[in-house]
């Protein structure tokens, strides 16, 4: 395969190390102030950075009504509604684990294809389900270990966002389908300028409420929050949908499995602590259910 081939997933790759850092500090300031808050920050901050790209790299790019509706709707099915549930999950629940549940998106497409779209589905990708079943299971198990309940909600929060996010991607793919003149940088101040006016119109002092917490913040946590607003949204949304615009879409969402390997690694080389039983054995479940995965595409 020529380089040209596999620059779309290279920046998918590099959008997901930039997510899964960022992630960290996506939680840390969930649970702090709230997921609303960050999620409103993150997309506030990626907003002007997008603007400012837009206006020095791209021209304006003439858009159908299917188009504005898709980038539309996925700024508000994606950044806002998606986001908030993820982030309300990553407040709970953590990082990595998180994102290991959010790494399931290939598998939850394949099984609403089977479901809904008659699709067929092979015997490895039945396993490859079977798999991230037993997976969910063991984050369930240490969960209910470490606080007494299965804390279903939070596990639900990270579906829900998967779902959401997922129609966002299916929804920017469409206005790149119709639009072929659409670049990146346009395509994601679209979604960006849809999502900060939901949460405006949920709220229309939370731009006052936000600066105010972070005027009061430490100078060195101020800027993590900003910087992890950059890094994991705008950095990682401006080389996740260039990708998006030629890669192949299954594939690319295979591609998020980089993301909880990389903030694992980077969690328990900061905490100085080997994980836990039930996250070697998730992951366990996890690897060996993306390579039935796999196999069952190269099957088809």
């Amino acid at each position: 395969m020529s380089l040209t081939l596999l620059t779309p997933y290279l920046m998918a790759i590099a959008a997901n190390l930039c997510f899964g850092t960022a992630s960290l500090k996506f939680s840390y300031f969930s649970a702090r102030f709230s997921p609303g808050w960050m999620n409103q920050l993150k997309v506030t901050v990626a907003l002007f950075g997008f603007l400012l790209a837009f206006l020095l790299t791209e021209s304006y790019a003439p858009l159908s009504s299917t188009g504005w509706f898709s980038l539309i709707g996925s700024g508000i099915l994606g950044l806002f509604l998606g986001d908030w549930f993820l982030f309300q999950a990553l407040a709970n629940l953590g990082a990595t684990r998180t994102l290991v549940i959010y790494s399931f998106q290939p598998f939850l497409i394949g099984l609403y294809g089977f479901l809904f779209l008659s699709q067929g589905l092979n015997l490895w990708q039945a396993f490859a389900i079977i798999c991230m079943i037993a997976c969910v299971f063991t984050f369930l198990l240490e969960r209910n270990r470490q606080v007494g309940h299965w804390d279903l909600k939070n596990f639900a929060y990270a579906f829900l966002g998967i779902f959401f996010d997922a129609l966002g991607i299916m929804l920017s793919r469409q206005a790149y389908e119709g639009n072929p003149s659409l670049g990146s940088f346009q395509a994601n101040a679209t979604r960006a300028v849809a999502a900060v006016i939901v949460f405006l119109i949920i709220k229309p002092s939370s731009i006052k409420i936000i600066s105010r917490d972070l005027k009061n913040l430490a100078p060195t946590e101020r800027q993590f929050a900003i910087g992890a607003s950059i890094l994991g949204t705008f950095i990682s949304l401006s080389l996740y949908l260039r990708a998006l615009k030629t890669a192949h879409v299954a594939s690319l969402t295979a591609i998020s499995i980089t993301g909880p390997i990389w903030v694992s690694l980077i969690e328990h080389a900061r905490e100085k602590k080997w994980p836990s039983i039930y996250l070697w054995v998730a992951f366990g479940f996890f690897f060996i259910g993306f390579a039935f995965m796999t196999y069952g595409l190269v099957q088809k």
